[in-house]
């Protein structure tokens, strides 16, 4: 293959909807109240592991063909993930296309959460893709070492009743 016919396949994030935070709240009061307004279930995942900080990562997903939902703090204590201006602590990810009104709604509730200085929307020009890419790279570590995980409790479960079988089957030849 021609060198020049290689081309890098990077992520769209077009259907992504991005909402910058800023806020005095502990990840684990903003997710809470997100999942509060929203009616979602963001839930703590292992921690983004970049240029040796640890950025707290949350994540929601409404099932197979709906919306996805990240929250990632820019913050870690000195350090600062990605600058913004103005300033953001976190940013929210909606993945999957939202209406015009839904986006506007869930940034009018987030607005409205006690603990916020700011929400908005935030425009996805180049900068913001690298953000997105890594944190999406990070993302789908954290998923696949969660599948892993989770077969790995299949089998142990899986193993313990092919050994409760093989009991009850001595117990009845006794």
């Amino acid at each position: 293959m021609n060198p020049k016919d290689r081309k890098i396949q990077i992520a769209s994030f077009d259907d992504t909807t991005v909402i910058g935070i800023n806020s005095s709240l502990p990840d684990y009061k903003l997710a809470w109240s997100i999942n509060h307004k929203l009616s979602i279930d963001l839930a703590r995942y292992d921690d983004l592991d970049f240029e040796g900080a640890e950025y707290s990562f949350f994540y929601y997903t409404a099932g197979e063909n709906y919306n996805v939902y990240n929250l990632v703090s820019l913050i870690y204590k000195d350090k600062v993930l990605f600058p913004f201006k103005p300033r953001l602590d976190y940013l929210f990810l909606i993945q999957n296309n939202l209406t015009a009104e839904r986006r506007l709604e869930f940034i009018r509730s987030i607005r409205a959460t006690q603990g916020i200085g700011h929400a908005f929307l935030l425009e996805k020009d180049k900068a913001l893709r690298q953000v997105l890419e890594t944190i999406g790279t990070c993302e789908q570590m954290m998923i696949d070492k969660k599948k892993k995980l989770n077969n790995l409790h299949e089998m142990r479960r899986r193993l313990r009743e092919q050994k409760d079988a093989r009991r009850q089957v001595m117990y009845a030849t006794l």
